[in-house]
């Protein structure tokens, strides 16, 4: 590929106390009745995923399983591959987010570097951190399949098109609504307007994203996202990631529980096809700065 999907720009997130007790307590409005409107919905899920990434997710390690095939043509099998790793949220110093994919067994076989590239995070100052897991997303690379470069395929990544401070850069609507798993839901369409874009080619172009959302009304939290990248007639290959989130019990929140990943090219009939299912479980709480990781040795 001449124009490739990489590794999303850093746009910082910046919430100051006074914004995330106002936040706080948006999320605490009244349920969503029918009167509500479309701005009082999105006001909950702007506030919903602030909280979410600051309070809840950012403290919580998951094991994962990506399992990949490459299909020729799109469809026979050319090689399948399946990578295990520990998937953890950051935060910066900033308050920005990064999300870090710690990749412990590749095929059967072990990782042996995984556990000093993860404490030689933890070790730096938190400044560095951002740089040090964009390398590491960059070396993750090597365990991807197909032409398709991609540092992307993160469950939480389409979150940061929810986070306050990037709304305006982002067009909104209501599409729709429909039940998941007996929750009703509304859709929400979104489109980046602006750049820089929160991801780009390796030769730096942006690339908007767009996609869906679905969202429950009366709270805002996230139940499904989907976001697509590329297949414009600026960059003819695409990525559709989707993300389900269930409410995990042993921590009261939603958590991401699969992931389904398909790198395509729409406008080369025979162009090979990667599709990948990651699934999240063991969710546990982790505190980098103990340093005692928790999992797989």
């Amino acid at each position: 590929m001449r124009e490739q999907v990489d590794v999303s720009r850093p746009r910082a997130l910046r919430v100051s106390l006074a914004t995330l007790a106002a936040l706080i307590s948006t999320a605490g409005m009244p349920p969503a009745t029918g009167t509500d409107t479309f701005a009082d919905v999105m006001r909950r899920v702007h506030a919903y995923v602030t909280v979410y990434e600051d309070h809840e997710l950012s403290t919580v390690m998951a094991h994962e399983r990506y399992h990949q095939q490459w299909l020729d043509n799109g469809t026979a099998l050319k090689r399948e591959r399946t990578v295990l790793s520990d998937y953890v949220l950051l935060q910066l110093a900033d308050e920005d987010w990064v999300a870090v994919r710690d990749v412990y067994e590749v095929d059967g076989e072990v990782v042996a570097d995984r556990r000093a590239r993860l404490r030689a995070i933890f070790s730096e100052p938190r400044e560095q951190w951002r740089d040090l897991a964009m390398k590491t997303a960059k070396d993750n690379t090597r365990f991807n399949l197909g032409e398709y470069y991609r540092t992307v395929n993160l469950p939480t990544f389409c979150l940061r098109v929810l986070r306050p401070a990037n709304r305006k850069r982002i067009a909104f609507e209501k599409t729709g609504e429909e039940q998941i798993d007996g929750t009703s839901t509304w859709i929400v369409a979104f489109r980046e307007t602006k750049g820089p874009t929160f991801s780009a080619t390796q030769s730096g172009k942006d690339i908007p994203a767009r996609g869906r959302f679905w969202v429950e009304p009366d709270t805002g939290a996230v139940v499904r996202s989907e976001m697509i990248l590329g297949g414009t007639p600026d960059l003819s290959e695409r990525a559709t990631i989707t993300v389900t989130y269930r409410l995990e019990p042993s921590l009261g929140f939603r958590v991401p529980i699969e992931m389904q990943e398909r790198y395509d090219n729409p406008r080369r009939k025979r162009a090979d096809v990667v599709i990948a299912v990651v699934t999240y479980s063991d969710f546990r709480r982790f505190d980098w700065r103990t340093l005692g990781l928790p999992g797989r040795g």
